[in-house]
């Protein structure tokens, strides 16, 4: 799965970049992928999956998806 960081969330990318590789086995919750990858679920305002608007409690990703998330506040 490709999962992008918008706003200031790239503060929880391990190198401080945009978009990050997450290997995911099997579909899983998308609040599981986030949770461990140490991604705080409270600063993700905005989740688009695929080019779609979608409520990141219910949404189940599978390797092929491209996620992007946005914070709240993008700063300026």
């Amino acid at each position: 799965m490709r999962l992008f960081f918008g706003g200031y969330l790239d503060f929880y990318h391990p190198q401080r970049r945009n978009w990050l590789d997450v290997e995911i086995n099997q579909p899983e919750l998308l609040v599981d992928v986030l949770t461990r990858l140490g991604i705080p679920v409270s600063e993700v305002q905005l989740v688009v999956l695929n080019g779609e608007n979608v409520d990141l409690r219910e949404t189940v990703v599978s390797a092929q998806d491209e996620v992007k998330l946005y914070s709240a506040v993008g700063g300026g």
